[in-house]
């Protein structure tokens, strides 16, 4: 099947990935100033990580849809009431006053909404992608994440223009719009009315029996192992607001600079690196990234500024070549996981294996917020804040060392 037959095909589905990518871009900016107006580093890394939460439990979303049809349907209505609820709640956000416990469960709730929206998607994919015939693996997730990555490049932009015009709250407001948008785009997505009942014991007895394949949950655990290393980077948007001064334009040039490079290494990954085996993909790839993010220290260190190298173009440099390196750590896991998964179950274990990427995230932010005040680290000192990254980047190489629950085999067949 060619590429243009594929797209065909499955537009309406691949747009909602478009949306997807839209509604994290779009007011990320204003999240990002909005929090820094009355939280610190640390608090904001761990509020960034408790909006999270709800991707951790998308095994639950998907198993109640693999079980619970709604008037024949197993994924539509579900998006449907999932994307309603996000745009209630983006709504009522700004009339939320500035306080960690109410906005962490305002903006946590429409995550939730928003993620039982692409737990459907997802499993609409995984059949997809169930159905590709050898030569055509990956495509269609390749496809995806380009859609993803192209929503995100108009987010990032229309972002920070909206924040310049309307300020948080014109943003939030306008956010609550793409939610609406993503229902109505569920009536017109492909989906088979399904006529056979399933039972809770029977989804259940699937799902057991697939997780005891060594196939899965040996890959599972490496993904755990690679997300859960602390991390730095709502840190850094301190750093980057604070010490170098940057201004919303030039946060919004960087996410727009991110989701252009992402694109790329997609299009990287889907022509070249599909057929490639895992263990080497990931083996270059996190080695590739250590060697990089160690450069990141010389901007924090203003070892850039000796060099006569301007603030903004380093941090512009430095995004091109670790979001290049980290998309080559996704691409494979993504359509690892779609090929893993049984007839019955798609929902369920595919929302499973991703979950478990989300958890790590989460366990890898809650830890760098931890250690930034171990190190000190507030939104006006960040004379500790290489100490902080050094030892995340130590950390990072520890999966090295567990390539071997990775499958031997070429490709992801």
């Amino acid at each position: 099947m060619s590429d243009y037959a594929i797209l065909k095909g499955n537009f309406p589905l691949l747009f909602f990935y478009f949306l997807l990518g839209f509604s994290f871009a779009f007011p990320s900016i204003s999240i990002r100033y909005f929090l820094m107006s009355f939280t610190s580093p640390s608090q904001m890394a761990a509020m960034m990580g408790i909006f999270a939460l709800p991707w951790v439990f998308k095994p639950i979303y998907g198993f109640v849809s693999d079980t619970y049809t709604i008037n024949g349907y197993r994924r539509k209505p579900y998006m449907m009431i999932g994307a309603y609820f996000s745009a209630i709640m983006w709504v009522g956000l700004p009339f939320c006053p500035k306080d960690e416990f109410l906005v962490s469960l305002v903006m946590t709730l429409a995550s939730l909404g928003l993620c039982i929206a692409d737990v459907m998607a997802d499993s609409l994919l995984v059949e997809v992608a169930r159905q590709e015939k050898t030569e055509n693996k990956g495509i269609v997730q390749s496809y995806s994440w380009i859609f993803r990555f192209l929503g995100g490049l108009v987010g990032s932009i229309l972002g920070a223009v909206a924040y310049d015009g309307l300020g948080w709250v014109g943003v939030f407001h306008l956010t609550s719009i793409i939610p609406c948008v993503i229902t109505i785009l569920a009536l017109v997505i492909p989906e088979n009315e399904t006529v056979q009942k399933t039972n809770i014991s029977e989804t259940t007895g699937k799902l057991f029996q697939a997780i005891k394949q060594p196939q899965i949950f040996k890959p599972a655990i490496f993904l755990f192992i690679i997300c859960t290393t602390p991390s730095y980077g709502d840190i850094m948007t301190f750093f980057y607001k604070e010490e170098l001064t940057f201004t919303p334009d030039e946060f919004g040039s960087l996410d727009v600079l991110g989701h252009i490079v992402s694109i790329i290494g997609t299009i990287i990954y889907k022509k070249y690196l599909r057929k490639v085996k895992l263990r080497t993909i990931f083996c270059y790839a996190l080695v590739f990234s250590f060697l990089l993010e160690n450069t990141m220290l010389l901007l924090v260190l203003h070892v850039n500024r000796d060099w006569g190298i301007p603030d903004y173009v380093f941090a512009f440099v430095e995004r091109i070549a670790l979001t290049l390196a980290g998309q080559f750590v996704t691409m494979p896991m993504v359509v690892l996981g779609a090929k893993l998964c049984p007839v019955g179950v798609e929902g369920t274990l595919y929302a499973l294996l991703m979950s478990i990427t989300n958890l790590g995230g989460i366990v890898g932010s809650e830890l760098g917020s931890m250690l930034a005040g171990v190190f000190g680290i507030t939104a006006t000192n960040f004379s500790n804040l290489w100490k902080l990254m050094l030892l995340c980047h130590i950390c990072d190489l520890i999966p090295l060392g567990c390539l071997r629950l990775l499958p031997r085999a070429v490709g992801h067949a």
